[in-house]
């Protein structure tokens, strides 16, 4: 290789081009663009978490819910309680009639 071709590509790679200039630019914003794209999904996807763990825990309590009346709303359950309440009511005896 000639001298005076080396001391041309030295001379290339010591003062940058508008064109090397304007590549360098265009690739830090695509490099930033790239990590702000995934901060926002990892944020996203931290949010889906908490909220499916929200929903998991509101579906337990649901089902501990629904079980608890279940409980209250037993007929010897309502006879505990109007007991208690003192409210002076009474089980039927009796099988309720149809009116015609």
């Amino acid at each position: 290789m000639s001298e005076k071709s080396y001391n041309n590509i030295k001379e290339q790679f010591r003062r940058p081009s508008w064109f090397s200039t304007k590549f360098a630019i265009f690739a830090v914003l695509l490099i930033l663009l790239h990590i702000n794209n995934h901060n926002q999904v990892e944020s996203l996807m931290r949010k889906e978490a908490a909220l499916k763990k929200e929903i998991e825990d509101l579906k337990y309590e649901r089902i501990t819910s629904s079980a608890k009346l279940m409980e209250m709303s037993k007929q010897s359950e309502v006879l505990k309680k109007m007991r208690q309440e003192g409210l002076g009511l009474e089980e039927l005896t009796d099988p309720p009639r149809i009116l015609e």
